[in-house]
Parts: structure tokens; C-alpha cells; sequence
């Protein structure tokens, strides 16, 4: 590996903001000629990714089909997926997995066969995995293939301000070295974005500190559209002990056996659900909302103590030690958990190769709308959507570089109207508010809120009001990125007309 010098400008082939499996992926499967910059905004093992515990969803086992996979993301999607996008993605499955094993990926096997568990959503086994640290497997195994590649420069701690365009075509980026100060203009052939979610916007999040949503706002401002960013899905099982940084409970120990009871021990997800437990996610987490509102109580209780101990040790083993070293053993004791922001479902309209609107930018991961995910994403697809879109854009790239590619048609040119600048038209009777200073803990308690599990057409007017009332004084890019991403979403909310996935308005209900 070697390190960009600090310069005013600098030149690139690719340029990559973001080193999650998306941006992993896509570095990964370009030739060794391409010059390649990474930019990560922490340490380069600082991702979403690196925390996924569950898997990959792809269709393996021969009892299994491509049809049945696309049928149960249709499901969970709510009716939002693209269904023509979401079948060629999910029939890459088996050449994504084929794909990281040949990079050396080790997952979890049984008599020598890839081991398949199941999680919520789906009617089959058809989960792969590494035990249940899937998403550190496969990012450190990545990783230290990037860092391995001479062509492939790394700039940590760096941050991306805006993409840059001539003539509607994007032609690189502007981005900050954080302990400098200093600004560099990377100019690139292809620019992508692959820099996360957003859950840092809420006060409970399982994502790391770097997902606040920033590649949304810069693809935005740049003019590429934006799609369901309403549909935020919230992990019903986050680890829910007093100062505890947030952990994931993996939708794999539900998929499991595993029991939801509430504050009195008593079952409830089959008053809710048919499925119980194994329902969709966004049923599951205001499941767990209600039993929580109606007791009072700060958790609901996850029980997998009908499990064998080996059997928590094999399949958990990453849980099992977390937990422990909180002093619960959870092969004897209930799990608090309760619900967290997770994922991002909606983001920044692509094709299945991750282009925009913009010519010769991509964004690719939880900052993309491939149309895959819908009102609410399926278990697991998550990671293969990565890997599946992150190949295709790295072999549109080589396209492009041996011939004249032309821009995909059905996308549009025309740039993003600036909505967050614009009141919004309400018949709703909004109090007058006192502007208090903006802070991300503010912003993330007013979103929480406000635009939580369960939302209210008032309350989304009052936020929406007071994020105006930020961006029109932010003084950072940093501030003004967080708030585009912000706005963008609690209009998205302001849009629906109807429940739908991970999008709940009580007045609708």
C-alpha cells in the first residue's frame, strides 16, 4: 500500500470514498492497471460491514430457488422493490459467494458443504455465513487484500466535501484530511460512493460513528434523485443494557429458535405476526415498541436458554462472549434488546451497476436504491447486494475504459430540486418553536423523536421546520451534509400517503 502525498490536487482512475464490502468489492474487481484511491473517513476497519452479523442471503441449496428468494424480498419490500432490479441482483447470489471464497472468505461449513441458517422473511435456508461474525470476516480477509495491491492508495481519516462536475459529468471529488485541515480536489474517471448509511441520525443506532448519510447528501446536492428514504428499518434486537454502546443481537438467533417475551415473560409475537418471531423486521420492531409502551419497561426480553450451551458456543460464539463480558450469560439468561435504526432502505436512485443520474458517478451499498430493498429490506440481502453491484460497476468501468460507454438512458439528467429549502405546504396547525443550537446529539434526539419506529404528520412538520432552521445557519460542510440527508428523509416522510414497510404514520393507522 502506498499513501497519497498531501498535495492541492491529485489524479486517479477511481476514486472510492468508503471501504465497506461495496467499496472493498469494487476495488477489488478492477484490473491491477487501474490507479485506485480509497477514502475512509476513520480507520479503514470502521464500516458497517465490518459489524454485520447474520450473513449473506443466496440461493445455494437445490431445494432453493431464485424465484422463491425473489418472492420473499417482494414480500418484506411491501411492494416497493423493482421487481425486474431485485431479480437480477438476487440471481448474482451464487457467484457473489463463489466470488469472496475465491478471495479467501472462510464461511462456517458442515461435512465440507456451506452451512445455511435462516433469518426472518425467508421461506428457506439460505443464509451463508461465518459463525456469527460474518461481516468481520469478510472485511478483514478484503482488507488486507487492498492492502496489498500496489496500485491502490489509502487516505484514512479523510472526508468527502462535494463531487465535482464539468459539463453535468462527474469528474471527481473534493475531500478534507482531517488532522491537516487540508483540502485536496482528487480528480478521477469514475467516482464512487460508497460511504454508508445514516443511522447516526438517531440517538440508538448499530451503525459506527461514520454512517451519518453524507454520500446521500453529496450524490444529492449533485443532483441525482433520491428514493423511500422514509423507509428506515429498525433492528428489532439491539443489545438493550444501561451505558452499553449499542451491539446487535443478529436476526440469525430469532432464525434460530429463539423466543421474544416481554417484561413479565410472557411470549407476544404471535399476537402480532403468524410468523411470531420470524417476521419481517419492521413488524418485529414496533412488535417490541408496543410491548415496551405498554409496560413501561426500557426492553423486551430475547430467550434462546432452550438452546444447548455448545450449540449457542458454535453458532454465537461472538454474541456469546459480548454478553458475557456485560456479566449476562445468555446461555442461562434472557437478552434485553430493543429496537435501533439499522439500515437505510431508500438512498440514491441506481441501476444494478450503481450509476446515477449523473454520468460516470456510482454509488453502491446503503447509500444506493438499486430497488431491492423497497419499504423494507429482507434479511441479509444487504451484503449481497454489495458485492453483486459492486462487481457490475467495476465491469462498467473496464467498459467504459476499452470502449465509449454510453450513459444508461432511462436515467435522468435533470437535477434534484432543493426541497429542504422550500417550506413545506401544510394544513397541519405547527406550534411556534424556539431554535435551539444545532448539535448531532440534538439532531439525533429530535429525530428519534420524531421520526422514529412510529411517526406522526405534526411531529414530522416540527422537524422538518426546525432541520431548515439548522442548514439555513449551518457553518460546516460537515453540518450542512448531515441536515441535506436529514431533510431528504423527513420529506420522504412527509410524501407517503399510506404505512408501508418501515415507514408507520399513526395518523394513518
Amino acid at each position: 500500500m502506498t499513501t497519497l502525498p498531501p498535495c492541492s490536487t491529485a489524479e486517479t482512475d477511481v476514486l472510492i470514498v468508503g471501504a465497506g464490502l461495496a467499496g472493498l468489492t469494487v476495488a477489488l474487481s478492477l484490473p491491477e492497471h487501474f490507479h485506485i484511491t480509497v477514502v475512509v473517513r476513520q480507520d479503514l476497519s470502521i464500516c458497517a460491514s465490518t459489524l454485520a452479523q447474520g450473513g449473506i442471503a443466496a440461493v445455494i441449496d437445490e431445494a432453493d430457488s431464485v424465484a422463491e428468494h425473489v418472492a420473499d424480498t417482494l414480500i418484506a419490500g411491501a411492494g416497493s422493490c423493482d421487481e425486474t432490479q431485485t431479480a437480477t441482483i438476487l440471481s448474482e447470489g451464487a457467484n457473489a459467494i463463489e466470488w469472496l471464497c475465491a478471495h479467501g472468505v472462510e464461511f462456517t461449513r458442515e461435512n465440507g458443504q456451506l452451512h445455511l441458517t435462516r433469518e426472518g422473511g425467508h421461506g428457506k435456508r439460505r443464509i451463508v455465513h461465518a459463525a456469527d461474525h460474518t461481516g468481520r470476516s469478510i472485511s478483514e480477509t478484503l482488507q488486507q487484500q487492498l492492502l496489498a495491491r500496489p496500485n491502490i492508495q489509502v487516505l484514512t481519516h479523510t472526508f468527502i466535501n462535494e463531487a465535482i462536475l464539468e459539463n453535468t459529468v462527474c469528474t471527481g471529488a473534493s475531500v478534507t484530511i482531517a488532522d491537516s485541515g487540508e483540502t485536496i480536489l482528487i480528480r478521477a474517471k469514475h467516482t464512487v460512493l460508497a460511504s454508508g448509511g445514516l443511522g447516526q441520525l438517531f440517538s440508538l443506532t448499530t451503525n459506527p460513528l461514520t454512517a451519518t448519510g453524507h454520500g446521500i447528501a453529496v450524490a444529492a446536492l449533485a443532483g441525482c434523485r433520491t428514493r423511500q428514504l422514509a423507509f428506515v428499518q429498525f433492528h428489532p434486537t439491539a443489545l438493550a443494557l444501561p451505558a452499553n454502546p449499542c451491539f446487535l443481537i443478529s436476526e440469525a438467533v430469532r432464525g434460530e429458535g429463539g423466543i421474544l417475551r416481554n417484561s413479565q415473560g410472557q411470549r407476544f409475537m404471535p399476537q402480532y405476526d403468524e410468523r411470531a418471531e420470524l417476521a419481517p423486521r419492521d413488524i418485529v420492531a414496533r412488535a417490541i415498541a408496543a410491548e415496551i409502551d405498554n409496560s413501561g419497561h426500557h426492553c423486551v426480553y430475547l430467550d434462546i436458554t432452550h438452546l444447548s450451551a455448545d450449540f449457542i458456543h458454535t453458532h454465537f460464539p461472538q454474541i456469546y462472549l459480548h454478553c458475557l463480558q456485560q456479566e449476562l450469560d445468555i446461555t442461562c439468561e434472557f437478552i434485553p434488546v430493543a429496537p435501533a435504526a439499522h439500515y437505510a432502505c431508500g438512498g440514491i436512485i441506481t441501476d444494478t451497476a450503481g450509476r446515477t443520474d449523473v454520468p460516470q458517478l456510482y454509488v453502491i451499498g446503503e447509500s444506493a436504491s438499486t430497488g431491492l430493498h423497497g419499504a423494507n429490506r429482507l434479511a441479509s440481502n444487504s451484503l449481497l447486494e454489495c458485492v453483486v453491484v459492486g462487481r457490475a460497476a467495476a465491469a462498467s468501468m473496464v467498459a467504459s475504459d476499452s470502449h465509449t460507454l454510453t450513459w444508461p438512458q432511462h436515467l435522468k439528467k435533470e437535477s434534484t430540486e432543493l426541497l429542504w429549502q422550500q417550506p413545506v405546504q401544510t394544513s397541519v396547525s405547527v406550534p411556534d418553536m424556539h431554535v435551539q443550537p444545532f448539535s448531532l446529539n440534538a439532531l439525533q434526539k429530535l429525530m428519534s423523536r420524531y421520526f422514529g419506529i412510529c411517526r406522526r404528520t405534526e411531529d414530522m412538520h416540527t422537524l422538518h421546520m426546525q432541520l431548515q432552521q439548522w442548514y439555513l445557519h449551518a457553518v460546516s460542510q460537515t453540518d450542512k451534509l448531515t441536515l441535506v440527508t436529514a431533510l431528504l428523509m423527513v420529506q420522504d416522510g412527509l410524501n407517503q400517503t399510506e404505512n408501508r414497510g418501515a415507514h408507520f404514520n399513526v395518523d394513518f393507522a
